[in-house]
């Protein structure tokens, strides 16, 4: 057994309450990244970045480039962001995890999200906490089995990922094909 901060680097985000909001528009501006595009990136659906929030600041901020591994610190989810979210600001509630070579982006993400050592470790170490939050301290201490070959965490990581986008796609089909079918009964 070994500890998943000797395969990853972590990366922190930037504290919103920290930052100068500026209303000059010519001083850069950043969508925020939150828990929608974490979901959208998780089922690789392509979005407006319109529908996110926009601040503006001269601050150095942390922005995410495509194929970061990102973890939400609030829902305990990781993601593999997206070209949507590309420059996208990295807020407190994220922390961006970068594996060495050893370990695959895509199965790092399944690790996190569906290996059930790892998600009874993150469940105990809530336990007694009135803030249910993660921290980096616990992201790091995460005890993880031996790792498979990286041709085999290649493939557990894109099957993982094509699973959810057909589970998305599927469901997207049925919500559509039932308002269908509820505004045909509805004319009459």
């Amino acid at each position: 057994m070994d500890q998943l901060c000797n395969y990853v680097r972590f990366v922190s985000g930037t504290p919103q309450s920290r930052l100068f909001i500026s209303s000059n528009e010519n001083d850069p501006s950043y969508y925020v990244y939150g828990q929608m595009e974490l979901r959208n990136d998780l089922v690789q659906e392509e979005t407006e970045p319109s529908d996110s929030r926009c601040l503006r600041t001269t601050d150095k901020v942390i922005t995410f480039t495509e194929s970061d591994v990102v973890f939400n610190l609030i829902s305990g989810e990781a993601s593999v962001v997206g070209r949507n979210h590309l420059g996208f600001m990295q807020t407190q509630n994220f922390v961006k995890l970068q594996p060495n070579e050893m370990l695959n982006r895509y199965f790092l993400v399944f690790l996190l999200n569906e290996n059930q050592m790892v998600k009874r470790q993150l469940f105990e170490s809530l336990q007694g906490s009135k803030v249910i939050k993660y921290t980096l301290t616990q992201l790091k201490a995460l005890k993880i089995n031996e790792l498979p070959s990286i041709e085999e965490q290649r493939l557990i990581g894109r099957m993982y990922f094509n699973q959810l986008r057909l589970n998305w796609l599927l469901k997207r089909s049925s919500d559509l094909k039932y308002k269908l079918r509820i505004n045909q009964l509805r004319r009459g």
